[in-house]
């Protein structure tokens, strides 16, 4: 008789590792895809590329002001990104534009590695770690801002801000000494990454220490390390304050959009979902749910933090606990309330709901529609990328035209800071801009907000004597108009052409520029 072999089954480190090695694949394919598609990085990073280029002017040294948009902007960023870019771009000779494209994405994949590392440690649980990461690899809007130009600095952060919150709970839980070492590293390297990096790590060290310190040990564990990352990152903020004070900053940290209200924002993060089918939103409301009866404070308190710390940035970081509560409604919510329903006894466990067949259709299901949707988002994202007409006009403007001339383009978008013509034109065509926004955080304050809705508003013009009133009305002037034709109104670029005080230097379908007089 013939013997048949039985068919071996997956371990649950076997299903963990396998699970975490999918989130990974089809995480790096939804972050990598939107740059592939457009050729060119998405949306945002001009003010960057100017900011890696300085580097090479300065020959590393930290710059007083960075070139962009010609404006004296001090270069306060915090350069961990640009100097990677700087020296990658100088050792395998690629260009910063190129690194812009491919960096982002790299580095936030790499992030779902870093989230497996945090979520497994505050579920308790590796395979409830990977399926949290598994739903983050994928969930549409958790790489968006991560994976375009300007994600250069963002992903870094993000990045070292889920290493941060990994070594500084690892430490407050008295395991190795070492951890001491690797929370100044990594919170070292949140600092010196982003500027919101630093509000949000400092602020979930400290939530970290309530939930998990509160000894006199994790005490002085936790003034180690914040003495450690100040002296760590000394180097940049001391040369800063020798070059401007603390202007730069006391400005930057007025820009958090702190009026949001926190019940109107709380709502956008549970409610709020990017596809068609309300799948995550109610996992979210299971997940918050089942945490409060299995008394999660921390995780849920997490979700509310970065609202409270930095509102503009805090979407970006609240999706990481709120994934989290996502995978512990799918694999111990929903189980449990089915459990509580048809009365069994006891409630099925994740150990043992990963050698179902049902359980693992499901969860290929539903990756594989958020795979999609995560697919369908980045094709938005590649619609925020510079158009080849685009390009083109840039290089025509900077070969000629006056290295002082001031211009003002026209792209009809109304929402300045995901316009990529005006961030990216200071950069690539090394004019100065008028209707950029990028880099005025650092010398406008509050006021940002005000200059915010006047680029908004003027881009609703529709005719000469409106742009020219506009001008008037902010006394920002200007030599030169520049106007991208594919969201314009008709009768914009019709009155310009018809106005006998402008005359046309550059036209095509695409993009016209007029200079002001003859």
């Amino acid at each position: 008789m013939k013997q048949t072999k039985e068919k071996k089954s997956l371990s649950l480190n076997e299903w963990t590792i396998l699970l975490l090695g999918i989130a990974l694949v089809f995480g790096m394919i939804v972050r990598f895809f939107p740059g592939i598609q457009a050729g060119f990085p998405p949306n945002d990073g001009g003010m960057f590329l100017s900011m890696i280029e300085d580097l090479s002017e300065s020959h590393y040294m930290l710059p007083q002001f960075t070139s962009y948009n010609h404006l004296q902007i001090p270069y306060a960023y915090p350069p961990f990104g640009f100097y990677l870019a700087r020296f990658l771009s100088d050792v395998l000779h690629i260009s910063a534009l190129e690194l812009l494209r491919w960096l982002p994405p790299l580095v936030n994949s790499l992030s779902i590695l870093a989230f497996y590392f945090l979520s497994s440690e505050l579920l308790k649980s590796k395979p409830l770690g990977a399926l949290a990461s598994a739903f983050y690899a994928v969930t549409p809007g958790t790489f968006g801002w991560f994976v375009m130009g300007g994600g250069l600095t963002r992903s870094f952060g993000s990045l070292f801000l889920l290493l941060s919150a990994f070594a500084v709970y690892r430490l407050f839980q008295g395991m190795s000494r070492s951890y001491i070492g690797l929370s100044i590293l990594f919170c070292g390297l949140a600092v010196l990454s982003h500027p919101e990096a630093i509000l949000q790590t400092a602020a979930v060290c400290v939530l970290l220490w309530l939930f998990y310190g509160r000894s006199y040990v994790s005490f002085r564990d936790a003034l180690i390390v914040g003495s450690g990352t100040l002296l760590f990152t000394s180097p940049w903020w001391g040369t800063i304050l020798s070059y401007h004070g603390l202007a730069p900053f006391l400005t930057a940290v007025q820009t958090g959009s702190y009026g949001t209200p926190l019940w109107s924002a709380l709502y956008g993060a549970i409610f709020g979902y990017e596809g068609s089918l309300p799948i995550l939103p109610l996992l979210r409301v299971i997940g918050i749910s089942y945490g409060l009866m299995k008394k999660k404070f921390f995780i849920i308190l997490w979700v509310i933090l970065p609202y409270l710390v930095d509102p503009r940035n805090a979407p970006s970081v609240a999706y990481y606990p709120m994934t989290m509560l996502v995978a512990l409604a799918f694999a111990e919510g929903i189980p449990d309330l089915i459990s509580r329903v048809r009365l069994y006894q006891p409630t099925i466990t994740l150990n043992e709901l990963y050698k179902s067949n049902i359980f693992n259709g499901i969860v290929f299901i539903v990756f594989i529609y958020l795979f999609v949707e995560s697919g369908l988002y980045g094709f938005r994202l590649v619609n925020t990328t510079l158009r080849p007409a685009e390009l083109q006009a840039m290089t025509w403007i900077k070969e000629n035209t006056p290295q002082d001339g001031v211009f003002l383009p026209l792209t009809g978008s109304q929402t300045p800071e995901i316009d990529p013509f005006v961030e990216w034109f200071p950069a690539l065509a090394e004019r100065r801009s008028q209707s950029t926004i990028q880099g005025n955080e650092w010398l406008l304050g509050a006021g940002m907000y005000d200059r915010y809705v006047d680029l908004a508003d003027l881009q609703q013009c529709e005719s000469v004597s409106c742009v020219e009133a506009w001008s008037a009305r902010t006394n920002l002037e200007y030599q030169y108009i520049v106007i991208t034709k594919y969201d314009v109104p008709n009768v914009l670029v019709q009155s310009f052409h018809d106005d006998k005080s402008y005359t046309s230097i550059y036209s095509t379908n695409n993009v016209d520029v007029y200079k002001l007089g003859k």
